[in-house]
């Protein structure tokens, strides 16, 4: 009767435990059917309509809500297949890559909330073997939506990103992939800074990414970009550093920086042609005549980039050429940098990079740029400022010279180590 007993709750126990095994692996079964389903009904819906090419700009709809839908379905439908303990690996790799591919489409479409997820699961896939193919693409992708984010804030104020960091993260990219394609992205970052209509936002980014640039050009042969780099990085380096001031007046004498000595001098790249530089012409003669007793000077340089720049022709503009209501004319130095390329000499337009015009330089009485690109509105401010800063000492200026000189030469240096580099290769 003992023996009956056992045995009758061990089969009630298997009746009512087994069938539930059995119901719950069958439940599983179908939930992933189910959702097997969905992923492959909704892929096929991005598939066919899908085009890549459409992704260039954030901020803009390119794909039908369809598509967007569909793309949530298999992300929701991959995240459910991948927190089931039950899979083969076979299958969670061929899930991740699923999601993957949609994590790229949504992070172009719906940027805060998905681009942070594809830097997450790019992150923890690398390395990983199986995923390598797809990996390099949803980078591709990555960098490109990052290169946005980080050269036009206001695409997306919601997602920051580290200019740096997506600078180290390009050129690691462009190492392990090297071609074309690679180049491009860089290309494209830097198409885009340029495209920043305010220089000193542009010139704040350059001045991150430029010296990081430098070395990865040399070492790939891209001799003319890393040239015109080390250009622009002379240029977005310069506040805190020495500036050349060198050349030659519209007569043809060498400039002799020495007349510059304990003055504030504000530098202005222009040309006849340049409207933007003449209209603020005016505003300078003003802060010239205001200031100029007191040790303020300012230093114009004709870049003879456009046009017909000879130095008859810029003659005959200043002595013909009366600016605001008062109807003055320029009272400070021009120097003329078609007289220097013809010489032979190298243009400090193209030492510093300056490719566009007009640029502002403001420069201490010691002799380092106190800012790059300073605004009109803010000038008189910076130019009262810098005129009575506290006045050094024979001592002080002494050795305020002799760091400068070691500054100059230190960057004269590395700037040559450079060209060395580049002419090895």
């Amino acid at each position: 009767m003992k023996r009956f007993s056992i045995l009758f709750v061990v089969l009630m126990f298997g009746f009512f435990f087994t069938p539930s095994v059995l119901f719950a692996a069958a439940d599983e079964k179908t939930r992933l059917e189910e959702l097997l389903k969905t992923v492959d009904q909704n892929i096929g819906i991005i598939d066919k309509s899908m085009n890549w090419e459409l992704l260039h700009e954030l901020g803009k709809k390119r794909l039908p809500k369809e598509n967007i839908d569909a793309a949530k379905a298999v992300y929701e439908a991959s995240e459910k297949i991948l927190a089931e303990k039950n899979i083969s690996e076979d299958f969670r790799i061929w899930t991740l890559k699923r999601k993957t591919f949609v994590l790229i489409l949504l992070a172009y479409e719906e940027t805060p909330r998905f681009f942070p997820r594809l830097i997450t699961i790019i992150d923890e896939l690398d390395g990983k073997k199986d995923y390598e193919i797809l990996l390099r693409e949803a980078e591709l992708h990555l960098l490109l939506i990052g290169s946005v984010l980080a050269t036009s804030p206001g695409v997306d104020r919601k997602v920051a990103i580290d200019l740096k960091s997506l600078a180290e993260r390009m050129i690691l990219f462009a190492k392990e992939n090297p071609g074309r394609q690679a180049d491009i992205l860089i290309e494209q970052l830097f198409s885009r800074i340029n495209r920043i209509p305010q220089p000193a936002q542009r010139d704040r980014r350059l001045a991150v990414v430029a010296p990081m640039f430098v070395q990865y050009f040399i070492e790939s042969n891209r001799n003319a970009a890393a040239q015109t780099l080390i250009a622009d990085a002379r240029r977005v380096l310069l506040p805190g550093n020495p500036m050349i001031i060198a050349g030659f007046d519209l007569d043809g004498q060498p400039f002799n920086p020495e007349q510059l000595k304990d003055k504030v001098v504000l530098v202005q790249f222009w040309g006849t042609w340049c409207l933007p530089c003449r209209e603020e012409i005016p505003d300078l003669i003003d802060l010239y005549e205001k200031y100029h007793s007191k040790g303020f000077e300012i230093i114009g340089i004709n870049t003879a980039v456009k046009g017909d720049e000879r130095t008859e022709k810029v003659k005959q503009f200043l002595a013909t050429t009366t600016f605001g209501n008062k109807r003055k004319t320029i009272p400070w130095t021009i120097l003329h940098e078609g007289i220097a390329a013809t010489k032979n000499r190298k243009t400090i337009t193209k030492y510093y990079g300056i490719d566009e015009l007009p640029v502002l330089i403001l420069i201490s009485r010691n002799g380092t740029v106190l800012k790059l690109h300073p605004m009109l509105s803010t000038l008189d401010a910076e130019i009262n400022a810098a005129l009575n800063a506290i006045e050094l000492t024979e001592e002080e200026k002494s050795l305020a010279k002799t760091a400068q000189q070691k500054q100059e030469a230190e960057i004269d240096r590395e700037i040559q180590e450079q060209l060395k580099l580049i002419e090895k290769k």
